[in-house]
Parts: structure tokens; sequence; C-alpha cells
């Protein structure tokens, strides 16, 4: 009986008139199909929560995994609007999608151990995995794997650390940051997890530096320091032409880390152009002696750069990384003091918190 309607059947998916023909397998959704072919399908969270992976469907019929009206308005439910990544397929369909300007990099998938942990603050990690064979660093930075453990059904996504071409051979590295009633970061956290056999399954995400010659505005917070520092370090290394802020907000020195590292990345940036790095503290304790910036990064970076004048958002582009609220901030101030929407890009760190219907 359920055969007659599909559910286990491969279907075939032809998007915008043939420009790609993807064969989406029984179980698996529209994006994850897209992906592993190496279409360049725009994504982000990929569990239906940002709405990235939209598309239309011009014939067809699918299965939605969740309810599109989450993130969907119903004119753009009216107009054929579906989310990829929760889409199965019960006939073959036609799409319509515009495609990413990311290139096109299929997924790999790798067996590892987890062969390091070491704590940055009193709630975020460093978990470096070493994968077995030959590994291909293809993804870039500021794109993501996911990492997956026998002891949780559903993998979990991080951004590359490192920059994938300033890897060690075999590894990747990752910061977790320790979410409450988070499953994994639990499991991380709760003990020594050195020996751990881990999957690593990757690259995905929008999330990279655009070849342009503006200044680069940087914005992070936690766990986004990942994603920004590794843009950064291929970013020195390839001596790029460049102006570059980079705003960190943390809560108080505890939470400060990956200073020296910063530090490393100003001496190698290209010398003909500047590189400003700035923590940015919200809740520090008065007398605590710190002398560095204070507030929210995102005031910070209107009364200290935009309204003196020493930064114009007009030509700039912004990158930004890190827990939802603060991205939306930042969003909200560039677009205000004159910065093209279409020149910010971002990754917001999402936890099952902010997930559609509370999942």
């Amino acid at each position: 009986m359920f055969g007659l309607f599909g559910g286990n059947k491969d279907w075939q998916a032809t998007v915008n008139g043939g420009e790609h023909t993807i064969t989406v397998k029984a179980g698996d959704n529209l994006l994850k199909a897209a992906l592993e072919a190496g279409v360049p399908w725009p994504h982000d969270c990929r569990v239906g929560s940002c709405s990235t992976c939209q598309c239309t469907l011009k014939n067809g019929k699918i299965k939605a995994l969740t309810d599109f009206s989450y993130v969907l308005d119903q004119d753009q439910l009216k107009s054929g609007k579906i989310l990829a990544c929760q889409t199965r397929l019960k006939t073959d369909v036609a799409i319509e999608v515009e495609l990413s300007d990311a290139p096109a990099i299929a997924l790999n998938s790798y067996e590892g151990q987890i062969i390091s942990t070491r704590n940055l603050t009193h709630d975020i990690k460093e978990l470096v995995v070493k994968c077995e064979g030959k590994v291909e660093h293809s993804g870039m930075a500021g794109q993501y794997s996911e990492v997956a453990i026998s002891a949780l059904d559903d993998p979990r996504s991080y951004s590359y650390a490192k920059a994938p071409k300033q890897e060690n051979p075999g590894e990747f590295t990752f910061y977790v940051r320790l979410v409450p009633n988070g499953k994994f970061t639990e499991w991380l956290f709760a003990e020594e997890r050195v020996g751990e056999t881990v999957k690593v399954t990757g690259p995905y995400g929008q999330f990279f530096r655009r070849d342009e010659d503006s200044t680069m505005v940087c914005v992070a917070g936690g766990s986004g320091m990942s994603a920004i520092k590794a843009i950064l370090e291929s970013s020195a290394a390839e001596q790029v032409k460049r102006n570059c802020l980079y705003l960190f907000g943390a809560r108080a020195q505890q939470d400060l880390y990956c200073m020296d590292e910063l530090a490393e990345i100003g001496k190698k940036w290209n010398k003909d152009y500047s590189f400003e790095f700035v923590p940015v503290l919200s809740e520090e304790p008065e007398g605590s002696g710190w002398q560095g910036a204070t507030g929210f990064v995102t005031t910070y970076l209107k009364e200290a750069y935009v309204d003196t004048g020493k930064l114009s958002l007009n030509e700039a582009q912004g990158y930004l990384c890190g827990p939802p609220p603060m991205i939306d901030a930042a969003i909200d101030v560039m677009v205000d003091q004159g910065m093209n929407k279409e020149n910010i890009y971002f990754d917001k760190f999402l936890d099952a918190s902010s997930m559609p219907g509370g999942r």
C-alpha cells in the first residue's frame, strides 16, 4: 500500500528547465539530493527555519515534512514556494530556483575519531576530529559540516574553526558552545571524549568571503568566532587587498578567546591594508580593570565608527556570525547606516529553541 504513493521510489527533479536533473532517493529531501549532486542550491539551516532554500514548485506532487507557513507567508505559498530541505517527492517534479553564487562542491563523508578537546572558555570547547583515509578539504572558510555520533539520532552542524586549506591533513576543527539541554553538547562536556568515533559530512552553507575590494565589517559573538576566524585566516593567507574591521561581542573577559590567533592574523594581513580587531564587552563588572570597548557590539559599531566618520558602510560588506538576536540587530544597524542589504552575509547559529514548532 505504501509503495502505491511513491514512498519507496526514487524520483527525478528537473531544475530550471533542465539546467540540472537530480535523482531524489526514497526518504531523502530535495535539498539533500541537490547538495549531494553538487548543485549550488542556496541553503543555510537545513531544518526549515531560515527559508534560504526556498524554491518554486512548477509541476508535480510533494510531501511537506513540516508546515511551510512557519517561515513562508501566504503569498509565497500561493505562488508555489516550498522549502527544499523539508520536501520529499511523491512524483517527478519541475522546480525553479535561483542558484547560489557559491562554487559547486559535492558533499563528502568521513569516519574519524576525536583526537583532542580543549576548553576555550567556561562554555566553549575546541573539538578536533582526525578522519581516516584521504580527506579532501574542499570546503571554503565560513562553511560548516555535520558531526554525527552513534549516541544521537541526528547529526549536529558546526562551522569550520580553521580555514580548510590551512587545516592539518585529515583533521577538522570545530568550536562547540555548551547549550542547555543540548544533547550533543552535554554529551561532549560531560567527560573526556578523546577516542570517540564520529562521522563528518560536508561542506554545507553559503557563508564565505565574496571577492570584492570593499571593506569587510565582521561581527561575531559566542562560538560564531569559528567561521569569522576561518574567513580571516584564509584572507590573510591569500593576502586579500581589503581593509577589515572585526568586532567580537562578549559578555565579560571570561568569554573572550582566540585573542592570540587574531593578533597573528593581524600580523599576517596584507601590509597595504588595515586590519582591526576589537572585543566589545556588554556585562563586564565595574572595577574589573577592563580598558577596552564596552556595550552592545552593534551600538559600538555605530557610535565608535559610523557616527565618528571612521567608517562608511555604503560600500562595505558585512559578515556576521553568532546568535540570531545579535545578527538581526547588526543587520538593522548596517542597513540603517547605508549598507546595501545584498552586501550582508551571515550565519545564524541556531539551537533547538530556534527551530520551527520548537523542534
